[in-house]
């Protein structure tokens, strides 16, 4: 195992915290920057220690030690799972576990760590490995509610205002009413399926006026394929790359396009009216909650979407100020962007936590 010799601020006797998450452009970046959003709270506003376990994540190690953050890798190779992040906990120091992957995680392992007075906090997860979680935080997805958590005995809070979001997000945005032309087209730190050139090609299809931004981030890997298709789109498209302020650039837009993910919480945040594309039929089914909650639209999977009913969408949201009024107040009221501050202060046993425990049961 490596680590760095760099560590985080906060005293020795500050609570430790240990976050096991990875990005990359396969993955996605949206796990390190929830983490991070919910590190960078745990650190600057209470004094918490923080480190990051890895897998081989180059992307997502460079972004954490960026932050200021020790990064304790794993091995290359066949490891075993267990004793690696035991380890990472003792090196780290940390009493509190942070779990955001997609891996092969078991729920035995964190019921293990457990069992050796961890403490285990799961994000946006309903799976099995979430039962052996002391705390879950999730989203009201159909997923969440569909899951059995009979006889879990930590504690689910269940609701958009668990959604970690960055700092910047975390903002009064009042309501406001332009011509209706600024689209954006987002797909966030990655876009692995090259969204953004499909998004691009449909819209260039409409015949009404608009002004289109489209951002591209740090892990995006389709640059020649974009830049052709952006020459030779009849509509103009002004680009921008490894935008740091998108909360800035989202108060511009009137509508956005987006991949389903992190990107599509920021924007409910900013009170965007968004139409989602999905990657998988489960990103489709936890935009579902977001469409029916008011704050957007969701297509479906990606790949399913044709470029004419993409277009349309876009067409019928640009040209209806009513819609998307009562979109972005519906999102603005829903998502306030202040998840990282609850959670911090549920792991630091600083929030009257009960009120919100198995909400999901309430919701």
């Amino acid at each position: 195992m490596s680590t760095e010799t760099k560590s985080s601020r906060g005293a020795k006797n500050a609570p430790g915290m240990l976050f096991r998450c990875d990005a990359s452009p396969e993955i996605g970046l949206g796990h390190i920057v929830r983490c991070l959003a919910l590190a960078d709270e745990l650190r600057d506003s209470h004094g918490a220690r923080v480190a990051f376990a890895m897998r081989n994540s180059a992307l997502g190690c460079e972004m954490a030690r960026r932050h200021g953050y020790p990064v304790l890798q794993a091995p290359h190779g066949e490891f075993d799972y267990a004793d690696w992040l035991e380890d990472a906990l003792r090196q780290s120091e940390a009493q509190t576990l942070v779990v955001d992957v997609r891996d092969e995680l078991l729920r035995s392992t964190l019921e293990g760590l457990s069992a050796k007075r961890y403490r285990i906090a799961v994000l946006d997860d309903a799976g099995e490995r979430a039962r052996g979680a002391d705390f879950v935080f999730c989203p009201p997805v159909p997923q969440v509610r569909r899951a059995n958590w009979n006889g879990f005995k930590g504690k689910l809070f269940v609701g958009w205002e668990w959604i970690i979001l960055r700092k910047q997000f975390a903002r009064d945005v009042r309501a406001r009413e332009r011509n209706g032309r600024n689209l954006l087209i987002t797909m966030g730190g990655s876009d692995p399926a090259n969204l953004t050139c499909q998004a691009v090609q449909a819209t260039d299809e409409l015949g009404q006026e608009f002004c289109g931004t489209v951002v591209v981030g740090r892990a995006f890997r389709h640059h020649q394929e974009l830049q052709a298709v952006l020459r030779s789109a009849r509509h103009r498209f002004k680009l921008l790359q490894q935008v740091e302020e998108m909360s800035a650039v989202m108060t511009e837009a009137d509508v956005a396009i987006c991949s389903f993910g992190m990107t599509a919480y920021e924007l409910a945040a900013m009170g965007v009216p968004a139409i989602y594309l999905c990657l998988t039929p489960d990103h489709a089914e936890s935009a579902s909650a977001l469409a029916e909650s008011g704050m957007g639209w969701s297509l479906g999977v990606a790949g399913e979407v044709a470029e004419r009913k993409l277009a349309e969408a876009t067409e019928k949201l640009l040209a209806d100020p009513a819609l998307r009024r009562k979109m972005s107040t519906e999102a603005r009221r829903q998502i306030d962007g202040k998840g990282a501050e609850r959670i911090a202060e549920v792991l630091l046993g600083r929030s009257g936590e009960s009120s919100h425990a198995a909400g999901i049961l309430n919701r």
